[in-house]
Parts: structure tokens; sequence; C-alpha cells
């Protein structure tokens, strides 16, 4: 590959009569999430839109994937009864290639890059296909709370035990040269 440079790339347009989601809603918001787009700039525009009664089309390829879910997750967060539905598909890339020598061809590289499509709705849309994620009913707990469980430590916090009973933490042995409690 030393002997040729990186030329222009072309992607697969997308397009919205292509949309591999069947029974879309006519009127919907479409975030088409790209490696370097802000989240608080997509957030900001879909909540605004799902909380006027919009659904909303998240798209993401290759890099972007992670960061479509975790958008649709964050809007899930914050309206109750969303319906979701999920689509998996390949985009085709070409990367061209040319030659820094004369007498070589131009190179096509044809590649599948994966993408993920969520439809986040207010309705049930393909409830009955593969996909298809039901609202949760329950409350959603913050942070690493797990639910219906009561806190129980796994060991006990041995400096507090250490401290009711006036030791250090030399084995047993009382602590030296610190003043009592009783004198100032």
């Amino acid at each position: 590959m030393e002997n040729y440079s990186k030329g222009k790339n072309v992607e697969e347009p997308l397009e919205r009569d292509k949309l591999p989601i069947p029974n879309l809603p006519k009127d919907f918001l479409w975030m088409q999430v790209q490696g370097g787009s802000k989240m608080r700039n997509l957030l900001e525009l879909a909540l605004k839109e799902y909380g006027n009664g919009k659904d909303v089309l998240w798209t993401g390829s290759g890099v972007a994937i992670g960061k479509v879910i975790s958008c649709a997750e964050i809007l899930k967060r914050k309206f109750k009864n969303v319906h979701q539905f999920n689509k998996i598909q390949y985009r085709r890339c070409e990367e061209y290639w040319d030659p820094k020598l004369e007498g070589l061809d131009q190179l096509v590289v044809n590649r599948d890059v994966p993408m993920i499509h969520i439809l986040l709705s207010h309705e049930a849309i393909n409830a009955d296909l593969p996909g298809y994620q039901a609202p949760n009913k329950e409350t959603r707990p913050r942070g690493n709370v797990r639910p219906n469980r009561p806190y129980k430590p796994t060991k006990p916090n041995i400096s507090v035990q250490v401290e009711k009973a006036g030791l250090g933490y030399n084995k047993g042995k009382p602590k030296k040269n610190l003043p009592k409690k009783d004198e100032p």
C-alpha cells in the first residue's frame, strides 16, 4: 500500500424512502448522528420535538453507533411509555486509492460498515416484529442501585470497629502518644 495514497470515500446515501423500518409515521424527526456530533446539541432538539408529540428516529453508522444508543437511552429515561424499535444493517462504503507510480491501476475497496436505526415513538409501531421493545412500566433506578434488595455490606467496616474499641491498626494494640478524649 506504500505505492498508493488514499483518495475519496463514497458512501451509500441515506434516503427516507429506503429506511429499513416498516410502518414509519409520516411526520418524525430523523437524527442522523455522526462521529463528531455533540450529544448536547442532538438531545436538545430531540427532547424538544419528542415532548411536542413527534416521534424520533436515531440513525448512525461506524463509530457513531455508541452515541446513537446513548442518545436513545437518555431520551427514554426522560419520558415514560416510550416504544422502541431497533433495526441493524450494513452500509456500503467504497474507498478509492490513487496510485503514486505510473502504470498502476486505481484500487477500489468495498467495505460494509455496521449501521443502527432506533425509532422511539409514542405508540406501538411494529409491535409484532423482531426488534420491538415495549415501554418499561417500572421507574428506572438511577446509578448503581438494585431495586427491591436491601443493602447488605459484604465486609464489615474495619476502621469503624477499631475506632470504637479504641485500638489502632497494629493488630489490636492500643494507639500510642495520643491524648485521651478528656484531655484538651
